[in-house]
């Protein structure tokens, strides 16, 4: 399954709604292929909810979505998957490793339904943790990585595949402000290799070292720096490095 040339995800009024909770009401959003972006808001206000519906996790009430040019109502559940599957990195607040499994092994088996076989499969994964800085730590289980080196594992597993989109849920929000630095600081050299790197936080200040923020308040998007004419190209921004934004927010 292959995309289209275009924008990798178009939201188009769309709402979410969870009986009588309107989680995310007539959102329109286009994010471009090779952006670095934040989806920033308070608890609530229905960032996680545009998570799942950008990840096809969730399908909306109401509105188009698109992802990678597909239309995602059209597609069934086995092709949703392989989109999914295909163009679609997670990563999440918790780290979710399996206990007394090697990193190694954490990652590799994010190709378990691949078909490859096993030895290709650590192969690929020796190579996404030598990407993301952890050549050293191959064979550690997770009780013997700190914070920052299970949240890498996690990107390092989200990557395997190049998936052209990533997703990142609060990747700094069990984490310390220096380990929180370097995550970002790999988010930013994910994204000057191509990849499209979506945040979302509630922390303004993450937000703010990154080029493009949306905010979202009451299910609705309130602000969008994409829709405002700067020195650059539309919405851009420099921003502030993230290692000076998180210790700045420390003090």
């Amino acid at each position: 399954m292959t995309g289209t040339p275009g924008p990798v995800v178009e939201l188009t009024g769309v709402s979410k709604t969870y009986g009588d909770v309107r989680a995310l009401k007539d959102a329109d959003l286009v994010i471009h292929r090779g952006e670095l972006l934040a989806v920033v808001g308070p608890s609530g206000s229905g960032k996680s909810t545009m998570l799942n519906i950008m990840g096809t996790l969730d399908r909306p009430s109401a509105g188009t979505v698109r992802i990678d040019g597909y239309d995602v109502d059209r597609l069934s559940d086995r092709e949703l998957s392989a989109l999914r599957a295909q163009t679609i990195g997670f990563v999440f607040q918790q780290f979710h490793l399996a206990p007394g499994v090697p990193a190694l092994d954490s990652v590799a088996d994010g190709l378990l339904y691949s078909g490859r076989s096993r030895g290709e499969r650590r192969r690929l994964a020796e190579r996404a943790l030598r990407r993301v800085g952890l050549g050293h730590r191959l064979y550690h289980q997770p009780h013997q990585l700190s914070g920052g080196e299970k949240q890498r594992v996690a990107i390092a597993r989200a990557v395997l595949g190049d998936p052209p989109l990533l997703l990142a849920d609060e990747p700094t929000g069990a984490l310390d402000s220096r380990s929180g630095a370097v995550v970002l600081d790999l988010l930013h050299e994910l994204h000057r290799a191509g990849t499209t790197v979506v945040v979302i936080t509630h922390d303004r200040d993450i937000a703010a070292c990154l080029p493009r923020e949306v905010r979202i308040k009451d299910g609705g998007i309130e602000y969008d720096t994409a829709r405002r004419h700067t020195g650059g190209r539309t919405g851009e921004r420099t921003g502030t490095p993230a290692t000076a934004v998180l210790e700045e927010a420390t003090r």
